[in-house]
């Protein structure tokens, strides 16, 4: 979404939507009318979730999962923005860490043994394949700043810590 010239404070309606039958409902039953994205991801809202899927397209959502590195079979429906397709933890695993460092794909794997001589820097380099890198300004950084929201301000907040905490419950 943020590619297409959406921003963590572009306003999206968080209201009732149905697509082809189908309604996707927000879990505490509230619609909040014109809201940002920021506040739509903090609160997991599933209608604006949906209604974001549908302005990118649904297959640029699906593009980007592969490209963050879900190989799981991904359903071509509104329901998939909210996450209805089974994916294994690994595999989220690895597109949080490619959201977290900013490159991609991450393939998770285990870590090399660590000598004396050792830099921790050069363990990085073996969790990405040939991929991108995400801009820092248009998709980074604003990211980042929507998954502090969600655990420090949104539905995550009863996990937050005591360090910067990032995450994302729900959508």
């Amino acid at each position: 979404a943020l590619r297409n010239g959406w921003k963590p404070d572009s306003i999206i309606d968080d209201a009732p939507i149905t697509i082809d039958g189908w309604s996707p409902a927000n879990n505490d039953g509230v619609y909040r009318g014109r809201i940002t994205l920021q506040e739509a991801f903090a609160r997991s809202s599933n209608a604006a979730t949906v209604r974001l899927s549908e302005a990118v397209g649904r297959q640029n959502v699906l593009r980007a999962a592969r490209d963050l590195g879900i190989s799981s079979p991904l359903p071509d429906t509104p329901s998939v923005a909210l996450g209805t397709a089974g994916v294994s933890l690994l595999e989220l695993t690895g597109a949080y860490a490619a959201v977290a460092s900013g490159r991609y794909p991450i393939v998770p794997t285990g870590l090399p043994p660590v000598t004396p001589d050792s830099d921790a820097r050069d363990l990085t380099s073996a969790f990405f394949m040939r991929g991108g890198r995400l801009d820092e300004d248009r998709d980074w950084r604003p990211m980042l700043d929507m998954l502090w929201s969600a655990a420090n301000d949104g539905t995550g907040r009863r996990a937050a810590l005591r360090v910067p905490t990032f995450g994302k419950t729900g959508t």
